[in-house]
């Protein structure tokens, strides 16, 4: 099937907290291996039957891609990040039917959390 998103990538220098991170805020086991000469973290994240997307002016900011995870609990879960060396870029707000924060991992990749 073309145009289907396959693969999910995060990056940054702290490979070993990185892991520990989504390991340990998500529960998804990461398999670290050696991939062309560097260590390399492979998982399979959980997807939603369906996908969607949107796109963001952000006129302050970088450029980047965020991924949103479904949460139980929102509140919970944002606490959970920070204990794992995460931070809070937009705390717990309301959404259209949910609510929503942006935590960053410890090398600052963001991370969307929502609760329907």
């Amino acid at each position: 099937m073309p145009n289907l998103i396959s693969h999910i990538e995060i990056a940054g220098p702290n490979g070993d907290k990185v892991r520990d991170f989504y390991t340990g805020l998500f529960g998804w086991p990461i398999d670290k291996k050696q991939q062309h000469g560097f260590d390399y973290g492979w998982f399979e994240p959980p997807f939603a039957e369906a996908v969607t997307g949107g796109l963001r002016y952000e006129p302050e900011g970088k450029a980047e891609v965020v991924f949103y995870v479904n949460v139980e609990d929102l509140d919970a879960s944002v606490k959970l990040a920070e204990a794992l060396g995460g931070s809070v870029r937009i705390p717990p707000m309301d959404g259209a039917g949910s609510r929503f924060a942006i935590v960053e991992d410890p090398d600052g990749n963001p991370v969307g959390l929502i609760q329907s």
